[in-house]
């Protein structure tokens, strides 16, 4: 009587720890299942990021920081004015000079950095040069009105307005040029990354 339970007890805890290790081994396929299509995906949407270059309409504020940073529009007019410290009234040119240039080199250069929005402000667009200049160009008159009534008239002024335009074209160009080079360093450390983890 009691090999009969004893017996059946056996029969039960080895068809039991049959269920018990066929589970733990599903379990343990599942799971692998699991990590080798997390991996996959992981390694697909990270060859996928990578392999695209972006593109001036997909910068953000990250970009646009590090693009403005590098242009330094006082220089750029000092040199951009050089002409004018040699004029008769050379002060007073020079002064408007570097004041018309450098009012619209800021503003053309973050535009040339940043592009600008669609009408409804959800797309970001890359700008023209005559963009800029209905911007930023259309802006010479009230930028250089300190200089309107100053001596010699009306030479101040339209210096001032004739540089402002200088700016303007300059600030864009240099604005395009730093946000191209910046995009060219993203993409060279993001081609370094992709050649180290294959390699790995």
């Amino acid at each position: 009587m009691s090999s009969i339970y004893a017996d059946s007890s056996s029969v039960y805890w080895k068809n039991r720890q049959k269920r018990h290790n066929r589970l733990i081994t599903c379990i343990a396929i599942a799971v692998l299942a699991l990590v080798a299509c997390v991996g996959v995906v992981h390694t697909t949407n990270k060859n996928k990021i990578r392999s695209q270059r972006r593109s001036l309409e997909e910068t953000n504020e990250m970009h646009w920081i590090e693009c403005e940073a590098r242009v330094d529009s006082r220089k750029e007019c000092t040199d951009i004015c050089q002409s004018e410290r040699n004029s008769i009234q050379r002060k007073t040119m020079h002064q408007s000079c570097i004041h018309g240039c450098q009012q619209a080199h800021v503003a053309s250069t973050a535009l040339g950095c940043r592009g600008k929005t669609d009408g409804k402000g959800r797309h970001r667009k890359h700008v023209t040069e005559e963009d800029v200049f209905q911007d930023v160009g259309v802006l010479a008159h009230e930028h250089c009105s300190k200089f309107q009534s100053v001596d010699p008239k009306p030479d101040v002024f339209a210096t001032c307005r004739k540089y402002h335009r200088a700016g303007t074209k300059q600030g864009y160009r240099t604005g395009m040029a730093a946000m191209t080079a910046v995009l060219e360093e993203e993409w060279e450390s993001i081609k370094a990354e992709r050649l180290a983890n294959l390699d790995d």
